[in-house]
């Protein structure tokens, strides 16, 4: 985590230099991002097994409450700092505070507890083993593959469109960046009052109930494809950030709670890697789709898509089998054959 802290401050302070100097070009800025993008991917599957190690599995719902509150908190207040900044001091000032918050962030790493801190790896055979040890968790445990898959189609389908088509439709019929910029702040305080619900509310299925409150996503891209007024858009916004928080404590804890603790760090990194895959591709091609159907249409399509996957995903017995206990499922078992079978296709927070 300290190494993935300073490769996105490297990446983000190199990124400033190029445009105070007036000297970036395109590619440039790909390069870097590249190199901040390799850091996020490493920092996120190692902070899952760090949570774990700090809070204990009794706990590590409430942790997980907390962080994704903070994330929230710091995303309101990001959303009207960065404008202020760009605006004032312009943006290459802007992204060299941005470097310096990675340096504050490696700082307090350094003040972990030293038995944590000084916890010696685990023994590996190298890193194709690793990488094999944490396929092989992933597709022994069907529930977690099943919700691998749900993400990464949900990323495909409806987050990425979203991420394009939003601004594109807030743009042209809402006014603009101000009403874009409402949207966020209703998504963040969503997250918010997502973060408070996950510290307290315990399902006895948690992964049946991830992807119950998934559904809370799906009014959002609807009601843009109309697209509807901001008064109906706000509270959509605040019920998919809400969603969003709860989806990925729920399915974090989860995976804290069922996965022996030397592998939690190689499974979410699988979990990432799935969840990641697919938003290229679907932000690829949000814009030729809307250009030829429509922005309408593919939100509205989204919108439907989403909840015709999450009903077809409820419907596999191995979702509902995980309890609410951090005791189940941490030692090997044989996967379930037919459970498998039935999740044999392509395999998805933290939105």
């Amino acid at each position: 985590m300290l190494v993935a802290d300073l490769m996105r401050m490297f990446a983000q302070a190199a990124t400033a230099a190029l445009l105070l100097s007036g000297t970036a070009r395109i590619w440039m800025i790909v390069v870097l991002q590249l190199i901040a993008g390799m850091g996020s991917a490493l920092f996120t599957p190692a902070s899952v097994g760090l949570v774990a190690s700090l809070a204990g599995k009794e706990r590590v719902q409430e942790a997980n409450s907390l962080l994704s509150m903070s994330r929230s908190i710091t995303s309101i207040l990001a959303l009207s700092t960065a404008g202020v900044l760009v605006a004032t001091v312009g943006p290459g000032w802007a992204i060299l505070i941005d470097a310096a918050t990675f340096l504050v962030s490696a700082a307090f790493l350094t003040r972990l507890p030293r038995a944590v801190a000084t916890q010696p790896p685990a023994t590996s055979a190298g890193l194709l083993t690793s990488i094999k040890d944490g396929l092989a968790e992933v597709t022994r445990r069907s529930w977690l593959l099943m919700s691998i898959i749900h993400v990464a189609l949900t990323n495909l389908i409806v987050v990425a469109p979203f991420l394009v088509l939003g601004p594109y439709v807030a743009d042209k019929h809402l006014g603009g960046a101000p009403a874009w910029s409402a949207i966020g702040i209703a998504y963040a305080v969503g997250g918010l009052a997502g973060g408070a619900v996950a510290a307290r509310w315990k399902p006895s299925r948690p992964v049946g109930a991830t992807l119950v409150v998934f559904l809370l996503m799906t009014p959002l891209p609807a009601l843009l494809a109309a697209p509807a007024g901001l008064w109906l858009l706000m509270p959509a916004a605040f019920l998919a950030g809400l969603e969003v928080v709860v989806y990925n404590v729920l399915q974090t804890t989860a995976i804290q709670r069922h996965v022996p603790d030397h592998l939690i760090g190689r499974t979410s990194s699988v979990v990432t890697l799935g969840a990641l895959v697919a938003a290229p591709l679907g932000m690829a091609v949000a814009g030729p789709a809307a250009q030829t159907f429509g922005s309408g249409t593919v939100l509205a399509a989204s919108a439907v898509m989403a909840i015709l996957i999450t009903v077809v995903t409820l419907l596999v017995p191995s979702v509902w089998h995980i309890r609410d206990s951090p005791q189940e499922d941490t030692q090997p078992q044989p996967a379930e054959p037919s459970q498998v079978d039935a999740s044999g296709r392509s395999a998805a927070p933290e939105s």
